[in-house]
């Protein structure tokens, strides 16, 4: 995924890049997906500040945060289930 700025254990991802894809497409919708090494789906606390500062940004271009996931192993968790979307 080329917003993604990092290593091993922690990533940097750019709110204004994928508002500027978000916008660039046209899209009403966006969903984010990363995974967790560790084979631990847990959101961390940064996973979820950032989620809701994302869903928060793309609210105010009308762009709705559909989803975000993370992907450990076999196992998913959604953020939208857990209600922090």
């Amino acid at each position: 995924m080329r917003h993604v700025v990092g290593g091993r254990d922690h990533v940097v991802v750019s709110i204004r890049r994928i508002a500027a894809d978000a916008l660039a497409f046209d899209a009403w919708g966006v969903v984010m997906a990363h995974n967790h090494p560790s084979g631990d789906a847990t959101p961390s606390d940064r996973d979820l500040a950032f989620t809701r500062a994302l869903a928060a940004a793309l609210r105010t271009l009308e762009v709705v945060l559909v989803d975000h996931l993370v992907i450990a192993g076999d196992r998913v968790t959604s953020l939208r289930a857990m209600g922090v979307v």
